[in-house]
């Protein structure tokens, strides 16, 4: 009778043990270790982490100034810079957040610039589509759009040259990512 109870109780033990195992693995939190991501050590991988929640830091260099809804920070290798956008919780980032070291929790999010993508943009150019109205809901916005075509003053000769960086990249597309924030707050 002791065999027994010794013997349920090892299984029970086990048993408990074991799912206690997988719970903890199946309901570990995605975030990244927190105290040691900046823009530095998390641009190279940056692909890695796309669908994933990050914690990062870095100061803001820049806050857009129609409505408020990018940033972008650096690190210590000011040529380093991601770009940061609201989420559901944050309307707009305030301009006077330029200048200060900043901590953002949000989520990986990429926009793969394809000639699909670019096509479609083609058309919308060519039809005479206003940008502001008409775009794609994950891809460039209006402004983005804006700043890719100030480089040539034209939006044909920007796709153009989105095409020809996709050829000379040697892959099928280009890749734009960013983190959109779900909460941020000033580092002190």
């Amino acid at each position: 009778m002791k065999r027994i109870i010794i013997i349920i109780s090892v299984v029970l033990i086990v048993s408990y043990s074991c799912s206690n195992v997988s719970r903890k693995a199946s309901n570990e939190n995605p975030v990244l270790d927190l105290s040691e991501l900046t823009v530095d050590n998390f641009s190279d991988q940056i692909s890695d982490n796309v669908g994933k929640e990050v914690t990062i830091s870095g100061r803001v260099t820049h806050v857009c100034r129609h409505g408020g809804q990018k940033l972008f920070i650096t690190g210590e290798d000011t040529t380093r810079t991601i770009r940061i956008t609201t989420g559901e919780n944050i309307p707009e980032f305030d301009i006077t957040l330029e200048g200060n070291m900043i901590v953002v929790r949000g989520i990986v999010k990429e926009l793969i610039i394809d000639e699909t993508y670019l096509a479609e943009w083609e058309a919308e150019v060519t039809d005479g589509a206003s940008k502001e109205n008409k775009g794609h809901e994950d891809g460039l916005d209006g402004h983005q759009k804006q700043e890719v075509e100030a480089e040539s003053g034209d939006p044909l000769a920007a796709i153009q040259k989105l095409r020809e960086d996709i050829a000379a990249s040697g892959e099928d597309h280009l890749s734009d990512y960013w983190i959109e924030t779900i909460d941020f707050k000033t580092k002190e």
